[in-house]
């Protein structure tokens, strides 16, 4: 016990004259909790710009183009008179697609003869994409209804009548857990988890790097590597407990992510995930010979492991080897965990997977960080 608190008294030390790594335990923290989540504050991408080619010049086709730009997903900003100027402007990004009203348009209606609306769309900003196709689809499908039900109700049926031959199997769609289909609410509270793991990584890497730019005076007392590992990481595990509970207490709150899951549950879970990246971390730290060296090594993984979470992109449509590869990061079992608990309600049990995941990671990386402080000693 005493050499576990002379190991925690040691590293507080070191962090306490450490403005770098202080910045980037502690300030990054409240940093990204204010910035990231700030682009995605309207939550829902809408009135995406979009131009229109109106070839026909009737009224029915100046009816389509009113209700593209009043549908919410679009903005029609620009009408244009040649389908190559309408890609022009996608191309220099001025406009995310663009609908084009055929010649005869309205003279094809009114036939009862088909016609057809060609949508282009900017497929390469892929949730843009997303948003004018339906806007445009939605437009068309809805105009395509009001003529075909006034075309029945001049047959002779009546409103109700027409609606239901129109329509006789209409799809009611709810959309589970993400109820407002928020951007935010899908992207952030993952990116969260990763957040604490990388700064844990960085931070406990500068302040190996440091040790090895500036070696101190061994320690003979301190001998077991078990105390030493366990007195360091009570010094990070305590203000990072303090951190998950402002991001998924305070910053879930302030944003409006859903927040279904019990804090005791929550807790529970997010201890040996905390623990798992304080020992990875130490597993990791001999290795960096500069401070420089964790930050130039550490934070281009930053991107592949959102990948290998499994929420950014399903986890089946990964390599095998490369999705049991993931499973030694500890964000891999975290980042679903949180989510399904956060956001569908899970209980511990439901999770227990991931859970038990991140306690066999913790145990693993214990073992591999006392190694490590035995093979390469910084004090």
């Amino acid at each position: 016990m005493r050499t576990i608190l002379r190991e925690a008294a040691a590293e507080f030390d070191r962090l306490r004259h450490d403005v770098g790594v202080l910045l980037v335990l502690v300030g990054a923290m409240f940093l990204y909790a204010a910035l990231y989540p700030v682009p995605y504050w309207h939550e829902v991408l809408e009135e995406v710009p979009v131009a229109v080619v109106d070839l026909d010049g009737s009224d029915l086709s100046r009816d389509l183009v009113r209700m593209a730009d009043a549908h919410q997903l679009l903005s029609v900003t620009t009408r244009v008179a040649t389908t190559g100027e309408a890609a022009r402007l996608v191309r220099q990004g001025e406009v995310g697609g663009f609908l084009v009203v055929p010649p005869g348009f309205e003279r094809q209606i009114r036939r009862g003869e088909r016609a057809i609306v060609p949508a282009y769309v900017d497929a390469g900003y892929f949730l843009a994409y997303r948003q004018v196709l339906t806007g445009f689809s939605e437009t068309v499908g809805t105009l395509s209804a009001g003529i075909e039900i006034r075309r029945l109700q001049g047959g002779g049926m009546g409103a109700g009548q027409a609606l239901r031959a129109r329509d006789p199997l209409p799809l009611s769609v709810r959309p589970l857990f993400n109820r407002t289909e928020s951007y935010a609410a899908y992207v952030v509270p993952g990116v969260l988890v990763l957040i604490l793991q990388q700064t844990l990584l960085v931070g406990i890497g500068m302040v190996g790097g440091t040790l090895r730019e500036k070696p101190e005076a061994p320690d003979r007392a301190a001998s077991c590597a078990a105390a030493k590992v366990a007195g360091r990481a009570l010094v990070y595990l305590a203000p990072y407990a303090v951190h998950a509970l402002f991001y998924f207490g305070v910053v879930y709150g302030l944003y409006g992510f859903p927040a279904k899951s019990g804090a005791a549950s929550l807790a529970s879970f997010v201890l040996p995930f905390l623990l798992a990246s304080i020992f990875f971390a130490f597993t990791l730290r001999p290795l960096f010979k500069t401070r420089e060296a964790s930050i130039h090594l550490l934070l281009w993984t930053s991107l592949p492991a959102v990948f290998l979470a499994g929420f950014a992109w399903p986890v089946e449509s990964l390599p095998g080897w490369l999705a049991t590869a993931g499973r030694a990061l500890p964000s891999t079992s975290a980042i679903p965990g949180v989510i399904r608990m956060t956001q569908m309600g899970a209980t511990l049990a439901q999770v227990r997977v991931e859970w038990w995941t991140l306690w066999a990671l913790a145990g693993i990386y214990f073992v591999t960080a006392c190694a490590a402080a035995r093979l390469k000693p910084e004090s």
